[in-house]
């Protein structure tokens, strides 16, 4: 009996890399059938057939790319790039009301409530039996202690003016 092991390989990225390879081989087939095509209609031309090709791409994108140019400085203007302003459309239709207005002015009130409770996260962090309190809103409450310093440098900013 014989005994075989088997990676285990992830199967997302597994079908992501195998599609990739397909796509990969379906393209080098088309490459080269498509170069032997190629091969196969030219295999008779001789120097002097590829010298009047190359002459004739030369004269064909050379005259291309003139006429592009002298027709880009003629002063035909109508074909030009023009600049308008952006407007608001009229008929527009608002998808959402407008959000709330938030108050902006902190009462002193509020600002010392805000204070006693950072006081009181700072003993709860302090204190070897709060210590597992302030963890758990610290962990349910991602960006508390955050948001309680910006609302205090936002109040001690409005202050001073």
């Amino acid at each position: 009996m014989k005994v075989t092991f088997k990676r285990k390989s992830n199967a997302i990225t597994g079908s992501k890399n195998s599609i990739w390879e397909k796509f990969e081989q379906a393209n080098l087939r088309l490459q080269y059938k498509c170069a032997q095509w190629l091969e196969r209609k030219t295999a008779h031309f001789s120097r002097l057939n590829w010298i009047v090709v190359l002459f004739t791409f030369i004269v064909f994108t050379g005259g291309c790319s003139i006429y592009l140019i002298v027709n880009s400085f003629s002063n035909n203007k109508s074909r030009n790039i023009t600049i308008a302003p952006i407007t608001k459309p009229t008929n527009h239709i608002p998808l959402k009301e407008k959000p709330p207005q938030l108050n902006a002015i902190i009462s002193k009130i509020e600002f010392e409530k805000i204070t006693s409770f950072r006081k009181y996260m700072d003993s709860l962090g302090r204190s070897p039996t709060g210590k597992k309190t302030h963890d758990s809103i610290v962990l349910n409450r991602p960006g508390l202690l955050d948001s309680l310093t910006i609302i205090e440098n936002y109040y001690y900013s409005h202050l001073k003016n």
